[in-house]
């Protein structure tokens, strides 16, 4: 049976835990990671030629484009 820290952890989306990071004060190491992810599925979809795979890395791209504004405007 999971703990239950464990069990908040399981629960939690990416974007929460990288929320909850930011505000304990790593906001700088979660904004970078965040930019650089965001830059390199970028650079991955201008270099695919699969239509299918660009548009679905056009919308992982804008999705976290999304949650990168919203953890640096809390900051």
């Amino acid at each position: 049976m999971l703990t239950t820290k464990a069990k908040e952890d399981t629960e939690m989306t990416r974007f929460e835990k990288d929320m909850q990071e930011a505000l304990n004060g790593n906001a700088t190491m979660v904004l970078k990671s965040r930019k650089a992810e965001i830059e390199r599925l970028t650079k991955e979809g201008k270099a695919c030629k699969n239509s299918f795979r660009r548009q679905c890395l056009a919308q992982e791209v804008a999705r976290l484009t999304r949650e990168y504004d919203a953890i640096d405007e809390t900051i």
